[in-house]
């Protein structure tokens, strides 16, 4: 019987980021007969492992090896013994700063199907020397090495490769039904989270780190509070900024009002009792997120800095960061808070994500 062609995903780490969440939709959806996925991440990450029993049940594994932020040299070893112990077939590299030097290892690995994938606009990491330096050798081993480019939008490919480097379009694809069909009704679901019916609800999806800009979230929240005290804040995800925000959360009286519910996994019940999904980020590619907010026909207020191709659905805002706080809660509040689906939603069903990430692995 033919063995399956074993993909090696070069991740970082395997949390519930959009990146991850993406990856775990495809390998749920993918033709595993035909292809098996194993990721890498981090020692760091090692604790970090919502998906690894269900990897594991899915036929994949998952390799540790140092973090080269601290230790590159003891990177390249781990990856180098990794790939020589191991055999794969397909790299697919999902690391957006550094991802040149993974496709050279699997380049002298003889490894011949190496893809690079882009999710984010850009590195979020500050410009300085060494940094513009490094960006430059690894943007010059990328383009020697690659010999697949995708992208999650136009702005995610032409931040990573630049104008001049074609790129496959590949949707952040999620299972829209589920999003669609939450069998509970909102007030019960808002019970449970001690959440009034009658109350106006904003959420947000992820990580709380700095691309997220959760600090800025707060203030306009409390703007929004200003406006009508009877509304609520759900914040979902987990980060090494959680603590000062719940901080600032109480710094600004807002403790009852602001949800932290951490890392969940009923996520399509969730959005059903959110008004509105605010997502007031740095930068981004295309959001999982806001793919799914819309999926659960929900308003969307998203920051100018999301690619523009995030809109999916007709109630979808674009605000500049440079706005007050007090402008951003002023259009939150606007009805309606419901939402209708574009006919370009229909691309992300990720039963069509996976037969074009078929297509690209057979080549």
């Amino acid at each position: 019987m033919k063995q399956p062609l074993r993909v090696l995903h070069f991740q970082g780490r395997m949390g519930k980021g959009g990146a991850e969440t993406f990856m775990m939709n495809a390998y749920r959806n993918i033709d595993r007969s035909k292809f098996q996925f194993d990721f890498l991440i981090y020692n760091d990450f090692v604790d970090v492992k919502p998906y690894n029993v269900e990897i594991h049940e899915l036929g994949g594994h998952i390799y540790a090896v140092p973090n080269p932020k601290k230790n590159i040299v003891g990177y390249i070893k781990g990856v180098n013994a990794l790939l020589k112990e191991k055999h794969f077939d397909i790299v697919h590299n999902e690391v957006f700063f550094g991802g040149g030097l993974n496709l050279l290892l699997a380049k002298r690995a003889g490894i011949k199907k190496r893809i690079i994938h882009s999710h984010a606009t850009k590195d979020g990491k500050k410009s300085n020397l060494f940094l513009t330096i490094a960006r430059k050798l690894f943007d010059h081993l990328m383009k020697v090495n690659a010999t697949d480019y995708l992208a999650c939008s136009t702005e995610a490919g032409v931040g990573l490769y630049g104008e001049n480097q074609p790129f496959i379009f590949v949707p952040n694809g999620i299972d829209i039904d589920m999003y669609r069909n939450v069998p509970l009704k909102k007030e019960i679901i808002r019970e449970s989270l001690n959440i009034p019916k009658e109350a106006f609800v904003v959420g947000n999806i992820g990580r709380f780190e700095e691309q997220k800009n959760h600090f800025f979230l707060i203030d306009i929240f409390e703007e929004i509070v200003q406006k009508n005290s009877n509304s609520f804040l759900i914040l979902i995800g987990e980060g090494s900024l959680r603590n000062k925000i719940e901080k600032m959360v109480l710094s600004k009286k807002l403790q009852k009002k602001v949800l932290f519910l951490g890392i969940r996994d009923d996520i399509p019940t969730l959005l059903k009792a959110m008004d509105v999904f605010a997502m007031p980020s740095l930068y981004e590619g295309l959001p999982i997120s806001a793919v799914e907010a819309q999926a659960a026909n929900i308003k969307l207020i998203l920051s100018t800095e999301v690619s523009s191709e995030t809109k999916l659905s007709k109630n979808v805002h674009f605000i500049k960061l440079e706005e007050s706080a007090e402008k951003w809660a002023e259009i939150i509040l606007e009805k309606p808070y419901g939402n209708e689906p574009l006919p370009e939603l229909s691309q992300y069903d990720m039963k069509h994500t996976a037969m074009l990430l078929d297509e690209i692995y057979s080549k």
